[in-house]
Formats: C-alpha cells, structure tokens, sequence
C-alpha cells in the first residue's frame, strides 16, 4: 500500500495575516467610492500643506517695449491644509467560545486560543467596515465632533468663502432629480464647466431616484458606460460629460454637490508600516487580538470650483 502526504507545509507562513494586512487597509481606504473619484495625497501625518499653483493674464496690444499692462498678470502660489485625524481599530477575540457551536468543528485544538479559524475572511470583513468609516468621515469628519478636520459636507458648503450655491433649490425625488442636478450645473462657473473631471454627488438614495427619473424620461443606454470589464457603471447626466454618482458619505442627506474631483484631495499616511490591520495571539490575555491604526483628512483645493444645493 502506498503512503501518501496531504499535509500542508506551513513553516513559510507567518502568524494569521501579517502578510497581507498591509494590503487590505490600504484598499479599504483607498478603495471606497469617493476616494476612488479623488485625488489621494499619501504620506500625510499631522498637517501637511495641499499647495495650489494660480494664475490669471492680462492681454493687451502688441508692440514694442515692455507693457506696463504686464504687471496685471499674476502666478500666484497659495495654500490649504490637510490636518489629519489619527483613528484606532481595536478588538479581541476568544477562539474557545467558538467550541459549543457549529465554528467549532474548526478549531484545531479547541482547548487553546492561540488558533481563529476564518482569519482571513475576518480580516476582511473589519476591512469593509474600515471602508464605510472611510467613507463617511471624508465627507462627514467635523472639527465641532472632535474630529482634526471637517469633511467635503462642511467644506463645500455655503459657509466656505468661494463655494458656489444654488438659490431656492429643488427637493430631491424619483421625479425631480434631473432638475436637481441640472440646478447645481447652471450655478458651476463657466471657466470650468467643460472640464472632463466634473462630478456630481448625491446620497446612494437620492442616485436610485434620479435613475429612476432618468427611465421615466427615457433616458437610457447612451448615458452609462461600462468601464473596467464590467466591474463599474458610470452614469452621465444627459447631453454632458458630468458623472453623478451616489456615495455613502452623503447617506440620509439631501446635500447634491458638484466639483472638479482632481481638486477633492484625501490625505493618507499609507506609508508607514505600522498602518496595517495585525492580527496576533495575546498570550498575556489569552485572546486573538486585531488593531488597526490610519491617518486620515480631506479637503477641497479651489472652493471657486464647486457647487451646492446646501440642502441637510
């Protein structure tokens, strides 16, 4: 009779996802819808400088010597912060509790924690929560909540000096999103309004009336695109090359903002090999232990380019 090996060689491996934790926050910080759209500014900690080139020219007629008129033209180098808010993930978890339920068939020894079976599906899981905090900090953070920053809700907003705002706007419904969004665009300034990079946003309830509004108005095919082999739809409002897209940040909000997303910036550490989700056996306390620890801000860079219809 012929022996045969079926085990595993695991002595290459390291402890539960060390490996690859890394990997899995920084895709669940940079991966969410929004930060997906914007411009990430990596390597942040404390407060770092988002720095803005300008410029405006004066023409006049041409000739000989040096026109006076020349001194009206400007480059003008100007600045906004990204002070970013350091955030904290812990949990611990006991592996033995796991033995009078169906999870413990895969304990390997259930009389020891220092084994979590699904540790890997765990892991991402926290990831997808990291996500959705992600998420709705960049757009909710609020220096008045205890946060180091204030999110795209408070800075484009009325109350930011340059924002652009729609009078008297619409109530957003399955009836009256096209009117929503064609308000916002009628208020974008026209230096901008061409720019491929334009993009509305709205809650993930808001974004299903307003595609309802579209089939109702027949509106169809021409005005999505399926990009990236299927794995993202993108909808196009009608006769422009202005995205709308629903974001979580914006959930339980009427707020619908449009803007250029190259000058949304998401400031990020990402670089620092402690911004991980670790996973480790805690002998002192017998329990599995995860943490996770990331910086994180945002801003806007030219508030002159963005528009609101500063609805709650």
């Amino acid at each position: 009779m012929k022996k045969h090996n079926f085990s595993f060689d695991l002595s290459t491996l390291g402890t539960y996802t060390d490996e690859v934790g890394g990997l899995v926050l920084q895709e669940s910080i940079v991966k969410g819808t929004t930060a997906d759209i914007c411009y990430i500014q990596a390597g942040v900690k404390g407060t770092q400088s988002i720095n803005l080139l300008s410029s405006s020219i004066n023409i006049g007629t041409g000739g000989c010597g040096f026109d006076t008129d020349a001194n009206l033209s400007a480059t003008t180098w100007t600045q906004r912060n990204l002070s970013t808010h350091l955030y904290q993930y812990q949990e611990q978890l006991c592996p033995t509790s796991l033995r009078d339920y169906w999870a413990g068939m895969f304990l390997n020894n259930p009389a020891s924690n220092e084994e979590l079976p699904f540790s890997q599906m765990i892991v991402d899981l926290k990831a997808k929560e990291i996500q959705k905090f992600v998420e709705t900090k960049v757009w909710k953070a609020s220096i008045g909540g205890g946060d180091n920053f204030d999110g795209f809700y408070y800075t484009i907003a009325t109350g930011t000096t340059g924002v652009n705002y729609v009078v008297s706007p619409t109530a957003p419904s399955s009836t009256t999103m096209l009117t929503c969004v064609d308000e916002v665009i009628a208020a974008c300034p026209d230096a901008i309004r061409e720019d491929d990079d334009l993009v509305v946003f709205m809650s993930p309830a808001n974004y299903n009336n307003y595609v309802v509004n579209l089939r109702q108005s027949n509106f169809y095919a021409p005005y999505g695109d399926a990009t990236q082999a299927g794995t993202e739809f993108i909808t196009f409002h009608p006769a422009t090359r202005i995205r709308v897209v629903g974001v979580y940040g914006l959930a339980s909000t009427n707020r619908i903002v449009l803007g250029k997303s190259s000058q949304m910036v998401i400031g990020v550490g990402l670089l620092d090999d402690t911004e991980r989700i670790d996973m480790w056996y805690s002998r002192d306390n017998n329990v599995v232990r995860l943490q996770a620890q990331f910086n994180l801000a945002s801003n806007i860079a030219f508030p002159e380019n963005f528009v609101t219809n500063n609805l709650a």
